[in-house]
């Protein structure tokens, strides 16, 4: 739902996901998938049993893999974010969505040289062009001023991935099949599967670090995937043998002490065995 009311928006303001029609559609069904992969794998789970969620589970992720193969190499999109398409951040997104409209509308589309701004002659007050009017959701007063550092960071062309860097891509991309394949080979809570994907996770993340021309968005992608090494303490066997105890104990430790927190700790203690058996082994994030 929160895709679909992004994707109202940006169409409200005349914004694109990406200037590439078929990008744009291979990144929407991108997230998608990761949005409802784990609802797909628990609903058949429960009507078929464990045979067919884990057939579910490998479609998914070879299905994941080939579209990730074919925006890096055929579309030439360099890094791949998660998710695919962000959700919007409205309070600061939607009044910049619709500075860029202005400008980035059919004005520029159509009519080149057009000023989005005049000054009148007699009074010397600057208005707004008809034709740089923006869509009526998101018309104003006020007169159009784009940020030239976000405008650069939204059409910025994605990094191009060779050599080194291209692996090191390709090694994340293909983490979560690894990860599947070596789970069948050794068993699904061996230690060996675990060090086989955080290794290709910590060699694509330093030569990743080794580029230096990759643009904001790109570095912030980098950071997320840096972030997301600490899952490694919330996933098996790592979290059954170390860090559960550990946690549930903290969290009853500050349940007791601080009044209150009970309310919200008790359930969280009772969901986290759940949550973890079903977010924190598929490897996909």
């Amino acid at each position: 739902m929160t895709l679909l009311n992004d994707s109202i928006l940006r169409n409200a303001a005349g914004i694109p996901v990406h200037v590439n029609a078929v990008v744009e559609k291979l990144n929407a069904y991108l997230t998608i998938i990761e949005y409802t992969e784990v609802f797909a794998e628990v609903a058949t789970h429960r009507i078929h049993g464990p045979r067919a969620k884990w057939l579910t589970v490998i479609s998914i992720h070879i299905l994941k893999f080939a579209i990730h193969l074919l925006l890096l190499f055929k579309y030439k999109q360099g890094l791949h974010h998660s998710p695919p398409i962000p959700p919007l951040n409205r309070p600061k997104d939607i009044p910049e969505l619709c500075k860029l409209s202005t400008n980035a509308g059919p004005v520029t589309e159509n009519s080149p040289n057009v000023e989005v701004t005049f000054t009148l002659k007699t009074t010397g007050r600057v208005m707004r062009t008809l034709n740089a009017a923006p869509p009526l959701v998101s018309r104003s007063w006020q007169l159009p001023k784009v940020d030239e550092d976000n405008c650069r960071s939204v059409h910025s062309s994605p990094a191009k991935l060779s050599g080194k860097y291209l692996t090191a891509e390709m090694l994340h991309t293909a983490r979560p099949l690894v990860h599947l394949a070596s789970m069948r080979a050794f068993g699904e809570f061996s230690w060996k599967p675990y060090l086989i994907a955080l290794g290709m996770d910590l060699t694509s993340l330093h030569l990743l670090r080794q580029k230096s021309d990759f643009n904001k968005k790109e570095k912030q992608e980098i950071n997320r995937r840096a972030l997301s090494l600490l899952l490694y303490l919330l996933r098996s066997p790592f979290y059954d043998q170390y860090s559960k105890t550990r946690i549930i104990n903290m969290l009853q430790g500050i349940s007791n002490r601080l009044i209150g927190s009970g309310l919200l700790l008790r359930p969280l203690i009772e969901y986290i065995p759940e949550w973890q058996q079903q977010y924190f082994y598929a490897w996909s994030s």
